[in-house]
């Protein structure tokens, strides 16, 4: 049984926010699925509920702020309390530099770091009155160096690892956890749209169940598949120049 009694997960409607709720719920916690597509929800919430689980459906852009808040502020005093908030919600943009448009570093900025800072800071300010709770964001492991083809999204997730890493420091003492979640590639909408070759991809299921077991843990970090984590790791000290020269010959066709 998971220790969690009420979860918030952003992004639910699909890929690794869905297959969190759903092995959320299988552990018994009670979980509030947010996201845009009222339809995924719709089914979501019915195949928990037929398997015995239990949760409800938040049709939420997070890019509104202020529905945002509403809605945490809402489903924590219908709920009584959420223990555990995941900002999970995010989207992918495979485009070279010289291909990008600012519409779209903007979209990918207002969801994958925007909008996940607002859910862990009203997340944070709900839990730290009760001094006990988890707040966790799927960043990537794409956020470890620049990535060829995926500026605007290696450039969130970097942002996004500090910020998580900054929380875990200043609320030492508290009774709040503050957790990491980097994948490498998850079987998913997202990575689906990939033309390119995707190593040590992961079906989804499997990643969820590291995630919750991580979560349960209370492990700052939570990364996989090794291989991947462990050679983006090393790749992090390697010198600009000689990064450049790796990252360039593995660049993949877009």
């Amino acid at each position: 049984m998971s220790p969690y009694k009420n979860a918030f997960i952003t992004g639910a409607s699909s890929g690794i926010g869905k297959a969190l709720c759903l092995e959320l719920a299988r552990r018994g916690t009670h979980v509030v699925a947010a996201a845009r597509r009222e339809g995924h929800l719709v089914e979501l919430v019915k195949e928990i509920r037929s398997s015995g689980g239990c949760a409800d459906g938040c049709v939420l852009d997070v890019r509104d702020h202020g529905r945002l808040r509403s809605a945490l502020h809402e489903w924590d005093e219908r709920v009584n309390g959420f223990d555990l908030v995941i900002a999970n919600a995010g989207v992918g943009s495979a485009l070279p530099g010289d291909a990008l448009t600012w519409e779209q570093v903007e979209n990918v900025v207002a969801v994958n770091f925007t909008a996940a800072l607002a859910t862990l800071v009203e997340g944070k300010q709900l839990m730290l009155p009760r001094g006990h709770g988890t707040l966790a964001a799927t960043s990537s492991l794409a956020g470890l160096r620049g990535m060829p083809g995926s500026g605007a999204y290696s450039a969130t997730k970097a942002g996004l690892q500090s910020f998580l890493e900054s929380m875990e420091l200043d609320l030492q003492g508290t009774g709040l956890r503050v957790i990491d979640i980097q994948p490498g590639f998850v079987r998913s909408e997202m990575t689906d749209k990939n033309k390119f070759p995707m190593p040590f991809l992961w079906e989804v299921e499997r990643a969820a169940k590291v995630c919750v077991e991580g979560l349960e843990r209370g492990k700052p970090v939570i990364h996989f598949p090794w291989q991947m984590s462990w050679s983006l790791r090393v790749a992090r000290v390697l010198p600009r120049w000689l990064w450049r020269r790796l990252a360039t010959a593995a660049k993949p066709e877009l």
